[in-house]
């Protein structure tokens, strides 16, 4: 049962990786979304708003670059961890290996903790897009006259923008963490009954 459990949860968390993990946001509207992949090498999808309004391929050609938001490793190792479980899971599941059980019980439990460390460590979508726009910034301002009144205009704009930026955590991250924590839950439950049980033995050879 429990073996089956870990199978599909770790299925599951390995799915939940191609959705949309961070909603990236400007004045409460979305620009750009990214999946725990994307999250990887930095990548992004435009969202159909910014896509209608022509920027889409501005945006594509962002998102292919390779540092565009910033490089995720602790999700990679988190991937790396989830494709693990999964080898482990099968090979716990239909060819009854001690090892591979062992191996998919606490692997969940590894990419849980790296997931939740990047969440506390933050994740470097929006520091990359302040970066950029400060850059665009600050080449609009050299490009410009002084003698132009209008010379700090795209500054402010680019100031007031980076104020509304918001990167937000979507559902299906919460889903990927539930996932993993089903699983972890397991290995903890299986920790405190090997300690109940090595206590009762030893209180049961100290009363003999």
């Amino acid at each position: 049962m429990f073996k089956k459990i870990r199978l599909g949860t770790s299925i599951a968390a390995l799915f939940l990786f191609a959705l949309p993990w961070l909603d990236i946001q400007c004045s409460e509207k979305s620009m750009a979304t990214q999946t725990g992949f994307q999250m990887i090498y930095g990548g992004g999808s435009a969202s159909d708003e910014m896509k209608a309004l022509g920027d889409d391929t501005k945006t594509e050609s962002q998102s292919k670059a390779p540092d565009s938001m910033g490089f995720s490793p602790l999700i990679g190792l988190a991937l790396i961890a989830v494709v693990a479980a999964v080898v482990f899971s099968y090979l716990s599941l239909f060819r009854r290996s001690n090892s591979a059980d062992r191996y998919s019980s606490i692997l969940p439990a590894v990419a849980l903790a790296l997931i939740l460390l990047q969440l506390m460590v933050g994740f470097p979508a929006k520091k990359k897009i302040v970066e950029a726009m400060s850059e665009g910034a600050a080449k609009s301002k050299a490009s410009q006259s002084t003698a132009d009144p209008f010379s700090g205009l795209g500054e402010s704009m680019a100031a007031a923008m980076m104020m509304n930026i918001r990167v937000k955590t979507t559902p299906a991250l919460y889903l990927e963490l539930l996932a993993l924590a089903i699983p972890t839950l397991l290995l903890a439950n299986s920790f405190i009954d090997k300690h109940k049980k090595q206590s009762e033995q030893d209180a049961s050879s100290n009363g003999g």
